[in-house]
């Protein structure tokens, strides 16, 4: 199938084949395009004045990985659909949404063939689709409306260690030689607990308790750093500042005794 590779769907090029296939869409002037999200939504419905009804995928993609159960990604795509009418014409509006529920629903009976070849290539999409208005203001003499489509993609994630270094790799891959003293110099206010947790548990640090830790952090500053761990690899310096980044607090190390 053309439009499944390597586990992933395409469904902006799944829509378009059907939006310039199907007659309800075609009577009604229906113009595809691809979209960012919302906004990028009314930004078409807006710019393409020549044109009275849209179907927009967006290529934004959000998602997440299940760990439970059997795992799997989840991506979802989200479908938009819009027809112009007279501003503040109920009827009218009314009538274009009768008219893009039909479509959805023609949409659909496309999607449900289209699941089976999807579930043969270990793609899976869930069978809960809601078509959902869109609020009457979102665009002036406009109805707008959107359906989303999750697609789980199962996932070997099976622990592989080829994929990662050790300790003892990571040393001898950079060719380790020297040591390190890490020093703490500022740390983000907002983030001094987890910093207090990090020094207390990173390697080599000076301080495993709970108090000498944060003398340590409240001594910092610029002028005089606070020594937070010494006698580093490469590897452990490696991890600590990472530590240290992911808490916005801000270090400077040197090798192990050269700091006067």
């Amino acid at each position: 199938m053309s439009d499944i590779l390597n586990g992933r769907w395409d469904a902006s090029e799944f829509f378009l084949r059907l939006t310039a296939t199907n007659t309800l869409a075609l009577a009604e002037g229906f113009t595809f395009c691809r979209v960012s999200g919302l906004e990028g939504f009314e930004e078409a419905v807006a710019q393409l004045q020549t044109k009275n009804a849209f179907v927009c995928v967006s290529d934004i993609n959000d998602g997440y990985t299940e760990l439970n159960n059997t795992p799997r990604t989840r991506r979802v795509k989200t479908v938009f659909m819009a027809m112009r009418h007279k501003a503040e014409d109920m009827e009218a509006r009314t009538e274009c949404m009768e008219i893009m529920r039909e479509l959805f629903r023609q949409f659909m009976s496309q999607l449900i063939l289209e699941k089976v070849k999807l579930e043969q290539n270990c793609i899976y999409l869930d069978p809960r689709i809601t078509f959902t208005e869109i609020d009457r203001y979102f665009f002036n003499g406009a109805a707008g409306a959107y359906f989303q489509i999750a697609v789980d993609v199962y996932t070997d994630l099976r622990l592989n260690p080829d994929e990662w270094l050790t300790e003892k790799d990571f040393d001898e891959k950079t060719q380790q030689e020297y040591f390190y003293d890490l020093y703490l110099t500022e740390y983000d206010a907002g983030q001094k607990i987890p910093t207090i947790k990090y020094i207390r548990t990173m390697y080599c640090s000076v301080a495993t308790g709970l108090k000498e830790a944060k003398d340590l952090v409240d001594a910092a500053s610029p002028s005089k750093p606070s020594l937070i761990a010494t006698g580093l690899s490469q590897y452990q310096l490696y991890v600590s500042v990472a530590q240290l980044d992911s808490v916005n607090a801000k270090y400077v190390f040197y090798e192990h005794g050269q700091k006067s």
